[in-house]
């Protein structure tokens, strides 16, 4: 079950996307993987959106559980963008992070020809400031490019003053112990797909949230 949210105001929400054509479109057009059967379960929604914050959540339509993949692309047409229009500047993902094939992934792309600076945060013991229970203790952060390589990663941002600047620059909530084992990579990429893995230092689990911020 896919309910996209604005607040706590439900947007739109789909439980089986029934082969609908403008969604095989779409997905066509961004380079998302094709879904083969028209009468699968997988939930997909096409909106159009005002500047704003927004939360897709992801659940079993009976209560159901098990490993699932939430995607958000942008399709609007390459080409046509103009600096008065929306786009998606951040992503995150909120999720238990368990071991093994139940680390968090986040996986993100670079269009254009040009490189792009993004920030990635993995925020653990940050969010037991936001009130959620359970968090993973010392996240270590990892980033991947398209061939599997890992290009860097970090397990203590160590209060990085260029990363506080900068979060804070683009919207972030702000860290407020320099000391945290909350971990944060700062990089500067060319065009291509990435992959951001959170996982416990220690194989330990509990909830976490990964950033992904693109850097005017």
């Amino acid at each position: 079950l896919l309910q996209l949210y604005s607040g706590s105001t439900v947007l739109g929400q789909n439980s089986g996307w029934g082969g609908v054509p403008s969604i095989t479109d779409a997905a066509a057009s961004v380079g998302a993987f094709p879904w083969l059967s028209l009468t699968s379960h997988d939930s997909a929604l096409l909106q159009a959106l005002p500047p704003g914050g927004y939360t897709a959540n992801i659940s079993g339509q009976s209560g159901d559980t098990g490993v699932a993949l939430a995607e958000v692309y942008d399709s609007t047409p390459a080409g046509s963008y103009t600096p008065g229009d929306p786009r998606i500047v951040n992503i995150s993902a909120r999720v238990k992070v368990g071991t093994g094939g139940n680390v968090l992934i986040a996986g993100f792309a670079i269009g254009g020809s040009t490189s792009r600076t993004v920030l990635i945060r993995a925020s653990g013991p940050a969010l037991t400031e936001l009130a959620v229970p359970g968090t993973l203790s010392d996240p270590v952060l990892q980033l991947y490019d398209m061939n599997s390589r890992l290009m860097t990663s970090n397990s203590a941002w160590g209060g990085d003053p260029m990363i506080a600047a900068t979060a804070a620059s683009v919207g972030a909530f702000p860290w407020s112990f320099t000391t945290s084992n909350d971990s944060a990579i700062l990089v500067t990429l060319p065009p291509g797909t990435y992959s951001a893995e959170v996982s416990g230092s220690s194989n330990d689990t509990g909830v976490a949230l990964v950033e992904v911020y693109e850097i005017p």
